[in-house]
């Protein structure tokens, strides 16, 4: 392995003193910070933010602004999933069955159908799909980094613009497509990075409220023991009279080697037990997601376009549409092979978890 001066550019080596004096008032940030959040906890421990600086939502803790931004739109879970910020890692670790994938994911998945369907309501699900990134590698790199083991993982297999079991690493938003900056950021980088964007999407706040005369609550908010989006904010998600979800797509749309081989890495680095689903939107194609589960041996779940409305004209799901999608997810998901292997006792969760766990170590 090479020693850092070996690879260390002259420009970066040059650095060195500016570099280590940062580190150092950082630390000293930091441990004023601790000190803070020490006394804190002596007096009231249920004061306590999730994470320093995090703005929640309603003063619950359980919640804190994912995206936001008056002027630039950005999101905040990328570094706190990517630095292990807060509790949501942790969140995720205890699940029973983790979902996967990009915003479609965050939009399809109602959290109220879940709790009342039939064998799930008795175990931890956490939806770690991210907004705007398309690609998993990102979510790949987060479950390798914090050793994430679910016992059932459920990912969205959709290839818009970039498919799901690619090495992209980028976000899109609308048309713009950057580079996945929480990806290069180590641990303290991305901290003060979280406390950063929270304190100036506080200060955007303040001076909006100064400019209007009263204080709007913006952005979206996301769950730290659940890891939902907060989206009934949204009027047009909660609207009656959104259009059907249509296919515009042409369905001759192939898989191929390349993602089959990139998806049988991930498949067996994640571990566990997997099942393939593919949330209806316009550009959708059930075809590649086909070839993709019968290469792999995996079941996969694609509903039907069939009574679906969606919140934007044919990209994600509305509150309705989630409620039949996740109606239809549930009730096919405990039919599964993966299902009953992750779960052999009934969908008794911790406990199959600690079986499943016994069994992998033999």
């Amino acid at each position: 392995m090479l020693k850092r001066a070996e690879w260390m550019p002259e420009s970066a080596a040059d650095k060195g003193p500016l570099r280590r004096y940062i580190v150092v008032v950082a630390s000293c940030v930091l441990g004023v910070l601790a000190l803070v959040a020490a006394f804190m906890i002596a007096f009231d421990a249920t004061a306590l933010p999730d994470h320093f600086s995090q703005i929640e939502r309603a003063g619950d803790r359980n919640w804190y602004r994912d995206f936001g931004g008056q002027h630039i739109p950005q999101i905040q879970d990328q570094d706190i999933f990517y630095s292990n910020i807060g509790s949501s890692v942790a969140a995720a670790k205890a699940a029973d069955v983790v979902f996967l994938g990009p915003s479609f994911v965050s939009y399809a998945i109602d959290r109220q159908t879940l709790q009342v369907s039939d064998r799930l309501d008795r175990l931890k699900l956490y939806n770690m799909a991210f907004v705007g990134i398309r690609g998993g590698e990102f979510s790949r790199r987060v479950i390798a980094r914090w050793n994430i083991r679910a016992p059932l993982w459920v990912i969205n297999v959709d290839d818009q613009f970039a498919h799901f079991f690619s090495r992209d690493l980028n976000v899109t938003l609308g048309p713009q497509k950057v580079p996945l900056a929480a990806a290069t950021r180590d641990r303290l980088r991305g901290y003060l990075t979280v406390i950063g964007r929270n304190l100036r999407w506080r200060i955007e706040d303040v001076v909006s409220a100064a400019h209007t005369g009263h204080f709007s609550d913006s952005g979206l908010y996301r769950s730290v023991s659940t890891g939902d989006m907060a989206l009934d904010v949204n009027p047009s998600y909660v609207a009656s009279n959104n259009k059907p979800m249509l296919s515009a797509r042409d369905q001759a749309c192939d898989t191929t080697a390349e993602i089959i081989a990139y998806a049988r890495t991930f498949l067996k680095e994640i571990g566990g037990r997997v099942v393939f689903m593919l949330v209806p939107h316009s550009q959708s194609c059930v075809r590649q997601a086909e070839q993709l589960a019968r290469a792999l041996d995996v079941e996969l779940i694609a509903p039907p376009f069939d009574g679906l409305t969606t919140v934007d004209g044919g990209g994600h799901l509305d509150r309705r549409g989630a409620e039949k999608f996740t109606s239809y997810l549930a009730a096919e998901l405990v039919k599964t092979r993966a299902f009953k292997e992750a779960f052999p006792s009934g969908a008794s969760g911790s406990g199959d978890r600690r079986s499943d766990q016994a069994r992998t170590a033999q």
